[in-house]
């Protein structure tokens, strides 16, 4: 049997809405890796809050890689060591932050170990708890970040109005141009911004090649527009029932069922078993 990788979002796709993994999804990821298939978690998430997925799913042995924040950063799960980093340069933070402000957003950034924001926010606190992720609140982001690398990225959330997000997004156009960054949603009430050409699509490309897996074995499934990247470059892109509509033309294959029934499984089951 020839190896294949299965590029699995995390929210929304494996994950249920109470963001557990039902026990289907995860019989079918066992088979498939006792079979030496490869299954590579591929989510915005930071590490921090993706090492603790990837130790709940079992996902931490040799071959067990993870595409943490849309491509940041990759990480090897077995030999917990990160293979690839890309970080959002620190100089054009504080100009960000300050516009976000003024169309009345959170905005939040990340060090090793948790979020950074300057205002505790009910965005914040959902956050940390959906996230698994601890958050503290700084004076200053960008001081607070002097010691550490660049960052993985820049999070603009809105829990009720994703019209703002939208708004900022298309006034920043031009700046984020200047400073080679670029921005999409990963949910309905997150906008994410990144170093220029690096999404989940340029990690599914950097670990098919690691692995030295030829791209007619992958597969991927997401649901949300972060994840476009990461289905053009594969194989067999599969899109998920609870996605919105517009993600629908992405997909070489539309599960029957969603996140919440177990929608990674039917894909194990019938692609790769």
């Amino acid at each position: 049997m020839e190896k294949k990788i299965l590029f699995l979002d995390l929210d929304g796709t494996l994950l249920t809405d109470s963001k557990d993994i039902t026990p289907e999804n995860l019989a079918a990821i066992q088979k498939a890796t006792k079979l030496g298939h490869a299954i590579v978690i591929c989510t915005g998430r930071p590490l921090v809050s993706t090492a603790k997925q990837l130790e709940k799913l079992g996902l931490t042995g040799p071959g067990c890689y993870a595409i943490t924040s849309n491509g940041a950063l990759i990480y090897d799960a077995y030999k917990k060591e990160t293979i690839f980093y890309k970080g959002v340069q620190k100089d054009c933070i504080r100009e960000a932050f300050d516009e976000a402000y003024k169309f009345r957003l959170h905005a939040q950034t990340y060090n090793d170990t948790a979020a950074l924001c300057e205002r505790e926010t009910e965005e914040m606190k959902y956050y940390s708890v959906s996230t698994i992720l601890p958050y503290e609140v700084v004076e200053d982001v960008t001081k607070a970040l002097d010691s550490s690398p660049d960052p993985i990225k820049l999070l603009f959330i809105d829990l009720h109005d994703r019209s703002r997000l939208e708004a900022f997004r298309q006034h920043m156009e031009p700046w984020a141009k200047k400073n080679r960054l670029d921005m999409f949603f990963s949910c309905d009430q997150y906008l994410e911004f990144l170093p220029e050409g690096i999404n989940k699509g340029s990690g599914v490309r950097f670990i098919s090649e690691y692995l030295n897996v030829p791209y007619e074995h992958t597969l991927a499934a997401g649901d949300a527009e972060n994840d476009i990247s990461m289905l053009k470059a594969v194989k067999l892109p599969c899109v998920m029932k609870n996605a919105r509509p517009e993600m629908y033309a992405y997909g070489a294959y539309l599960t029957e069922q969603d996140n919440n029934h177990s929608g990674i499984a039917e894909i194990i089951e019938k692609f790769m078993l």
